[in-house]
């Protein structure tokens, strides 16, 4: 008797062992930030269904959720990360500038992503079952053509502002939402998106009373090539200035979005402001330099009155730093409206 009391006692230490054990192991599965598809989240395959993406004039179809994705451009890679996809990221293109740098709020993030060179080869070796990117990325002289990652079995998606005729916000909120849909995580995509939208509101209610005779005339410098300048006609900078309260003095000038002119049409556009997109081999001091050298842009009033505004190019691209660019505009545009 004394020794079947001594088994069952054994038995039920065991068991109630056992149950601890198994509650100290589930608590150690929860999600790490940034991981929100890990563990128990994500669908298995056969809870994924289909999801079918319109992307311009292609349509994109997931029957299982992409587990390694390339990001050919580091905005890309900022809009996974913010939707707590980074441990998905498999590679992003190699920064050629110095203003090419994450958020300070994602660099943690970044630490962990491998800089890849745009080919092809390089595209296929990082096992990537998705490859995001601009239109010009899916190009045989970039990362490859959408026929090339067709026939690897590799999904391409194209980041919507590049290829739409006029690029606004929008389309970054068309583009997190769809990313929202694919990963299964479509409440945090329209977190991130009101958030963006709420940011812009604040920025444009701060402006919106400001007559058009009031408005400051806006000339965007994105680089120079001898006597040329290279500026935008349409698109998501364009886009910004207008929700900040400015004018594009370009709007419309050409029929491409971006283009290059004359000395003389700056001249012409005698702009309040001069917006220099920071990027490249060209440093913000030579483009500045290269204007303030030239007698004929003497009487500009930017010019006279040291009005530039240096943006890195990358908070004017296709990703959530597009609302910080908006209030950094109007801030420089209406310092009055914005004193705390």
């Amino acid at each position: 008797m004394k020794i079947r009391k001594i088994i069952a006692l054994v038995l039920a230490l065991v068991m109630a062992l056992g149950v601890l054990t198994a509650c100290g192991t589930q608590n150690n599965t929860a999600p790490a930030p940034g991981n929100t598809n890990n563990g128990n989240n994500a669908p298995s395959k056969d809870e994924y269904g289909t999801v079918t993406i319109q992307n311009g004039e292609r349509t994109v179809t997931f029957t299982k959720m992409p587990e390694k994705v390339l990001c050919c451009h580091l905005y890309a890679a900022e809009n996974m990360v913010m939707l707590g996809l980074a441990d998905k990221i498999v590679g992003k293109n190699i920064a050629t500038n110095p203003a090419e740098k994450p958020l300070p709020e994602l660099a943690d993030y970044f630490k962990n992503i491998p800089e890849i060179k745009n080919t092809y080869e390089t595209a296929v070796a990082t096992g990537a079952d998705l490859i995001i990117g601009q239109v010009s990325a899916f190009k045989d002289t970039s990362w490859g053509t959408y026929e090339q990652f067709a026939n690897a079995k590799v999904n391409c998606l194209t980041i919507t502002g590049t290829i739409v005729p006029d690029e606004t916000v929008e389309d970054i909120y068309t583009d997190i939402r769809n990313l929202g849909k694919i990963f299964k995580v479509e409440a945090k995509a329209e977190e991130v998106i009101q958030k963006m939208k709420d940011q812009i509101a604040a920025t444009n209610a701060k402006v919106k009373d400001v007559k058009d005779e009031d408005k400051p005339r806006v000339f965007v410098y994105d680089m120079f090539k001898e006597d040329q300048i290279y500026t935008t006609a349409a698109g998501l900078e364009s886009n910004l200035i207008e929700l900040a309260g400015g004018i594009n003095t370009t709007r419309k000038m050409a029929d491409s979005r971006w283009f290059m002119c004359s000395v003389e049409v700056l001249v012409t556009a005698n702009p309040d402001i001069i917006i220099i997109n920071d990027y490249g081999k060209q440093t913000v001091e030579e483009k500045i330099n290269k204007i303030k050298s030239n007698p004929a842009c003497a009487d500009i009033p930017a010019v006279k009155n040291d009005r530039f505004l240096i943006i890195p190019l990358v908070e004017v691209m296709q990703d959530i730093r597009a609302a910080n660019a908006c209030q950094k505009m109007a801030e420089y545009f209406y310092p009055d409206l914005f004193k705390k």
